[in-house]
């Protein structure tokens, strides 16, 4: 991304990029009342909240400074498969540094939801659980068509 120049271009490049790459976030009514009046006190202070799929969402963890000059956190969508309680403790760990009197986040449920974080970059058809490399389905395969050498 932009790492440093803070031209009037850049910037608008910068935002141009967060609202591709981005969709809007809309609050859980589920979520706990101290998150909620944390996402409306730094709305009112001028911060969003955004969501972003796998790939856009690590590549925007790697640039804090420039969520934090553009004022947006960005968080996961719905393809990271986070419950609920990953979810708050997700989201309690994003918005504490904002918000200090936020309680912090549970570190064992934050490891969870960086677990899956990381599990949802993995390709679709890889499917949840399998390991990189071969598979034993293409192994299966060569087995029952072996090659003829009688030919």
């Amino acid at each position: 991304m932009m790492a440093q120049d803070r031209s009037p271009t850049n910037a608008r490049i910068a935002r141009l990029v967060l609202w591709v790459t981005t969709s809007p976030f809309h609050p859980d009514p589920l979520l706990p009342p101290d998150l909620l009046d944390a996402i409306r006190v730094l709305a009112v202070k001028g911060w969003r909240l955004r969501r972003a799929g796998p790939r856009n969402h690590a590549v925007w963890q790697a640039e804090p400074a420039l969520q934090h000059r553009l004022r947006v956190v960005i968080v996961p969508d719905g393809r990271a498969r986070l419950s609920l309680p990953e979810w708050n403790a997700l989201l309690r760990h994003r918005l504490q540094p904002l918000l200090p009197a936020l309680a912090p986040a549970d570190p064992a449920l934050l490891g969870q939801a960086a677990d899956r974080l990381r599990a949802a970059l993995a390709p679709e058809w890889l499917g949840p659980g399998r390991p990189l490399g071969p598979t034993s389905a293409a192994h299966d395969l060569r087995a029952r068509h072996p090659l003829r050498t009688d030919r």
